[in-house]
C-alpha cells in the first residue's frame, strides 16, 4: 500500500508555554511494498511521524494519504477505525498491550472489534499462530504465563491477525538481548515478504537500517533531512555525525581496511557475512 506524506507538520499543546513543534513541512513518498527505515537521534521525529500513519496522530498541518485514505490537517478525517485496520502499529515493548485472560481472546480482540463473529476471529488466530512461530497449545494458557519472547510474539500476532497491509515497527526490539532482536527483524522481514507488505521501521539500530531496509529516511530535529538506499546515505558518515548518527560497525570496519590496505570495497557491505566475504576475497588477492 503506497504512502504519500506531503507538507506535513505536528505541533504538541500549542498555544501552551509548553508548545513543541515535533514535524515541519514533511515530504516523503513510500512506495507500495517498501521496506522504509526512519533513523534519527531521540527527539528526532521519528516516532511522531509513525504515530500519524494510522491516525493516532492528526496533523496540524498537511496531509498523509495511504492507499485511498486521507488524514488532513482541521479536517474529520473518516473511517479512522478502517485504516487502523489496514495499518498495523508494532510499539516498543509490545507485550506491556497485552491484557485478557488468555492467548487466544488477546489475539482475537482485534477481529472482534473489527467486526467478526467470535468463529471467525478464533478461526483466525489459529491461522496467524504458524506466521509468528506460537504453537496452539498455548491458546488457553494466560499471556502473563509465557516467556518474555513468547509474550511479544502473542502481541504481535494480534497486530497482523487483521491481515494489515502496512505494517509500522516503532522499536519494536527494544529491551531483547541480540539473538533475540536478530530472531525478531528476521521475523518481520520474511512477514514482509511473504505478506507483500509495506514496512516502516523506526529505529536507532544503523544495523538493521542499513541491512533490511530499501529506503533509509533519516530526521534531525523534526524535520527530513536525508532519503535514499542505504549504499547512499551511508556513504555520508561525516553528515550523519553532525546530528548525532553514526555508519553501520561494519561499514565502519570496512573504511578502516580500504585505509590499511589502500584498496576500495563495495559500499554495501551492510551485515557481518557481507564482511567476512570481503575480507577473505581481499587476504586470497594479497596471497596471490
Amino acid at each position: 500500500m503506497e504512502i504519500k506524506i506531503k507538507n506535513l507538520e505536528h505541533v504538541y499543546m500549542p498555544n501552551t508555554p509548553f508548545e513543541h513543534q515535533a514535524l515541519n513541512n514533511i515530504n516523503l513518498h513510500i512506495k507500495s511494498g517498501q521496506f522504509v527505515a526512519i533513523i534519527g537521534h531521540t527527539g528526532s521525529g521519528k516516532s511522531t511521524m509513525a504515530q500519524h500513519l494510522n491516525g493516532l496522530l492528526k496533523p496540524t498541518k498537511g496531509s498523509i494519504q495511504i492507499g485511498d485514505f486521507f488524514i488532513e490537517a482541521n479536517k474529520k478525517n473518516k473511517q479512522l477505525n478502517k485504516l487502523r485496520q489496514l495499518v498495523g502499529m508494532v510499539f516498543q515493548y509490545p507485550e506491556h498491550q497485552l491484557f485478557d485472560e488468555t492467548v487466544e481472546k488477546d489475539i482475537a480482540f482485534g477481529p472482534l472489534n473489527f467486526g467478526c463473529t467470535k468463529e471467525e476471529a478464533f478461526r483466525k488466530v489459529r491461522d496467524i499462530l504458524p506466521l509468528v512461530k506460537l504453537d496452539q497449545e498455548l491458546l488457553q494458557k494466560s499471556p502473563f504465563d509465557l516467556s518474555g519472547g513468547q509474550k511479544r510474539r502473542v502481541a504481535i500476532a494480534g497486530v497482523l491477525v487483521n491481515h494489515p497491509k502496512v505494517l509500522v515497527l516503532d522499536e519494536p526490539t527494544a529491551g531483547l538481548d541480540p539473538i533475540g532482536r536478530r530472531q525478531m527483524m528476521e521475523l518481520f522481514t520474511s512477514l514482509h515478504k511473504l505478506e507483500s507488505l509495506t514496512t516502516v521501521l523506526v529505529t536507532h539500530s544503523m544495523e538493521f537500517a542499513a541491512a533490511y531496509a530499501d529506503l533509509v529516511v533519516v530526521m534531525d530535529k523534526g524535520s527530513l533531512v536525508m532519503q535514499g538506499p542505504p549504499e547512499e546515505i551511508f556513504k555520508f558518515p561525516e553528515q550523519l555525525k553532525k546530528i548525532g548518527l553514526n555508519v553501520p560497525e561494519t561499514l565502519q570496519l570496512a573504511m578502516m581496511i580500504e585505509e590499511s590496505f589502500k584498496t576500495e570495497l563495495p559500499k554495501n557491505i551492510f551485515t557481518k557475512e557481507a564482511l567476512v566475504d570481503t575480507i577473505t576475497m581481499l587476504l586470497k588477492k594479497e596471497t596471490i
